[in-house]
């Protein structure tokens, strides 16, 4: 535990010399102190309360709303915490009494996964609310809820939603209908001034998500004044539309026109676009930014240079940050190098540093299954394959997703073991899907089974949903054949459904 900074320090020592003599206040502020202090002294609140506090006077609604704040910061034993303030609070007559108080213990059980319907129950028992308590479940309320009717609450209540709500809603509207009408709502409150940079960026955010990226440019250029996370919006928000030209010429014009330093967050952004365009040397200049920066041994960062640097097909580089020991490494950072091999066809390499990821103690899940098992189909290491795919399953009780059994099939099929594919098929905990019959229909067209190629056939225009290509060659099979009958069902199917083809495309970066 690190010490407690001076003032704190001196704060404290005037308490223990004097705890009766002391005001309240200034014991009030003593735990506020202690728990923005630092994340390690998030037990001394408590501790100060029981022995100074609690043995010589009452506390008031302050005492408990920053008694309520530093257990936010508990790393066990939250939920005791929580319930225990929560009853004191009732006992004492001060929850409903200080909507301030009520509030933290709101926010508290909201920050809580398994608290959420307690708060919810707490919030309707409130007399009286205010524009807080909705920002707080507006803000913190789980990815999946509604937050639209705690708005429309809110507006019943009589309370007026302030930045800190629009900002909140912002963050999480899905559609442009909702998000034009805050726009509007924003405008007409005077939000998206000079001196606001919050809401102008939560626009510039959501009009990205909503796939609306020049209305997002548009409120972009209509701000007087930008910092870091307007342009990280709008970096960010052209790499997610797929416009990565836009996207990299965001990022130079952030620092270049603004003299505006990027974040963590706009590096990994404008890496994202970097891939989109096979951009190595934009990549190379992003990653020598971060190391001038300081902002190399960061994790987040360091996956996406991975990332970019297997997808480009710079593997040597991909694997030197993935070998710097200077960070610490998690799962997204092994599965990108595992998948990077994978990709360019290096099965010996994928399985490798599979076994080595295993050797580190390092428990593989799904994504990395299905990582070394594609590498494995590339490199036609059936045996080896069939290895990992039992021992991910078996040894690691890994879910097998219906991806990796057609990397199974994929792998048994095109080696020739077409009975051995449809008996795996027949065996699968889960339903086999179009990608599961899709990848024995290749299989069956290049080892010449007509009777698996049948029964793929029909398996794959029994679904609704599935790839237009496995489609195609379907009906391509058909009309070999010279059922043309099918081969218009299959094809009307194509037209009227909602499957596109994505058309093909290569891309070369010409030398300069």
């Amino acid at each position: 535990m690190r010490p407690l900074p001076a003032f704190v320090a001196a704060r404290l020592a005037a308490v223990r010399a004097d705890p009766c003599g002391v005001p309240l206040p200034v014991f009030n502020s003593l735990l506020s102190a202690v728990a923005s202090a630092d994340p390690s002294h998030s037990h001394l609140p408590l501790h100060f309360f029981r022995c100074l506090l609690l043995p010589r006077r009452r506390p008031d609604g302050f005492t408990l709303s920053s008694l309520a704040s530093s257990f936010l910061q508990l790393v066990s034993s939250r939920s005791h915490a929580a319930a225990s303030l929560h009853a004191f609070s009732l006992r004492l007559g001060l929850l409903h009494a200080d909507p301030v108080l009520t509030n933290s213990i709101v926010l508290l059980y909201l920050r809580l996964s398994d608290s959420v319907s307690t708060a919810l129950h707490l919030f309707e028992e409130m007399p009286v609310r205010t524009a807080s308590t909705y920002n707080a479940l507006i803000s913190y309320s789980p990815a999946d809820a509604d937050i639209w009717p705690f708005v429309r609450h809110m507006v019943t209540d009589g309370l007026t939603p302030d930045r800190f709500t629009l900002s909140a809603v912002l963050s999480s509207c899905m559609s442009e209908h909702y998000g034009r009408e805050l726009h509007c709502f924003a405008m007409k409150a005077g939000m998206c001034s000079d001196i606001d940079f919050h809401v102008s960026s939560g626009l510039v955010s959501m009009y990205c998500r909503v796939c609306q990226p020049g209305l997002a440019r548009r409120v972009f250029d209509r701000m007087q004044r930008r910092n870091v996370v307007s342009w990280t919006a709008m970096v960010g928000g052209y790499a997610k539309n797929g416009m990565f030209e836009d996207a990299v010429n965001a990022f130079q014009s952030m620092w270049l026109i603004d003299a505006i330093l990027p974040n963590r967050i706009a590096l990994i952004s404008v890496l994202s676009a970097c891939n989109g365009l096979m951009g190595l040397t934009q990549g190379n200049q992003v990653h020598g930014f971060a190391v001038r920066m300081g902002l190399y041994g960061e994790m987040s960062l360091n996956n996406a240079l991975i990332d970019m640097y297997a997808k480009g097909g710079a593997l040597r580089y991909a694997r030197r940050v993935f070998d710097d020991n200077t960070w610490r490494k998690d799962m997204i950072s092994w599965g990108s190098m595992v998948l990077g091999y994978g990709l360019h066809g290096m099965g010996a390499e994928a399985v490798a540093l599979f076994d080595h990821m295993h050797a580190s103690g390092v428990k593989p899940d799904s994504i990395i299954g299905l990582g070394v098992l594609s590498a494995c189909c590339r490199a036609g290491l059936v045996l080896k394959g069939l290895e990992i795919y039992n021992s991910l399953v078996k040894d690691h009780k890994v879910q097998p997703t219906e991806e990796m059994s057609a990397c199974v099939v994929d792998l048994l099929g095109r080696s020739g073991l077409i009975d051995h594919a449809l008996d795996f098929i027949k065996s699968m905990s889960v339903e086999p899907g179009p990608s599961v019959w899709g990848a024995l229909l290749d299989a069956s067209v290049i080892h010449s089974n007509k009777e698996a190629q049948d029964l793929a056939c029909k398996s794959l225009l029994r679904m609704e949903e599935g790839s237009p290509s496995n489609l195609v060659l379907v009906s391509n099979l058909y009309a070999n054949s010279g059922r043309w009958n099918i081969v218009e069902q299959v094809r009307a199917k194509i037209k009227q459904g909602t499957l596109k083809k994505t058309p093909g495309r290569s891309w070369v970066k010409p030398a300069t």
